[in-house]
């Protein structure tokens, strides 16, 4: 117990301090992430993190069970030496359907046990980095924020008397987002080849459905533990142009902006 909290301890302690940098230093890039990704404890910690998630396997039939039952510490030994070498590449995504709501489906891709890890891995190293300039209206996705939250600030708006709402919901958008453009939008803070490799390399790793393979030209990984920040990190320069323009200023339009993932409500 005591070494497992040690571990979580210097995981966060590494996190405060990419946060302090990037916060100090808003247009510095970050060069030196793979090493990070690639310690032993923030393996652990992510690895910790799948396995509380549980969820089924991807295209290769690993699970977390299979993996508990013929060793983590072997496994994560191993894909410690892979990432250390840097021979790790994602395998596809094992495409699903998933019904909504309105009698649709979704489709969702969900990666291997190992891409999983190491999503959650890069993740970790690079979510402060970002997180320490992400803007006040967003709501979705984000540590320590959530939907209720967000429902709660527009109910403080309209109660200020804020009763006009203009709802917007961007069609696919996980589906949708260019890669270029959101490579472009990673590459401002973060520099290190390793990390934008991988990352692009999960982008464009594709999906296998029905026995056949897909290409994947757009969109971030659906069902990937990494998607949520990157779609974070493309659309945080509506909420960044928004602050800008003065748009929620008295003085100006008095437009509220609360945003939730891909759903807002000016």
């Amino acid at each position: 117990m005591a070494k497992s909290l040690r571990t979580l301890v210097n995981v966060l302690e590494l996190q405060f301090r990419l946060a302090k940098r990037s916060k100090s230093k808003p247009e510095q890039r970050f060069y030196s992430l793979w090493d990070k990704v690639c310690r032993k404890e923030v393996l652990w910690e992510a690895w910790q993190g799948v396995k509380r998630n549980g969820g089924t396997g991807g295209v290769d039939g690993v699970t977390v069970e299979g993996i508990k039952a013929t060793g983590e510490k072997d496994y994560l030994r191993t894909l410690w030496t892979e990432l250390k070498e840097k021979r790790y590449k994602p395998l596809p995504l094992r495409r699903v359907w998933i019904p909504k709501a309105n009698g649709k489906k979704r489709p969702l891709g969900i990666p291997t046990v190992k891409d999983r890890v190491v999503q959650q891995a890069v993740r970790m190293v690079i979510e402060p980095i970002f997180e320490a300039h992400f803007s006040e209206v967003s709501y979705g996705f984000r540590p320590g924020r959530d939907c209720h939250q967000a429902v709660k600030e527009v109910v403080k708006y309209l109660n200020w008397g804020l009763v006009e709402v203009v709802e917007s919901d961007i069609v696919d958008c996980f589906g949708s987002i260019p890669h270029g453009r959101l490579m472009k939008a990673i590459a401002r803070r973060i520099a290190d080849k390793g990390i934008l490799r991988v990352i692009r390399q999960w982008l464009k790793c594709g999906v296998m459905e029905e026995g056949q393979f897909k290409e994947t030209t757009a969109g971030t990984p659906q069902g990937g533990v990494i998607s949520p920040l990157l779609a974070n990190i493309y659309l945080d320069a509506p909420d960044q142009l928004w602050k800008k323009r003065k748009m929620s200023a008295r003085s100006g339009a008095n437009a509220q902006m609360v945003r939730y993932a891909d759903n807002c409500a000016p």
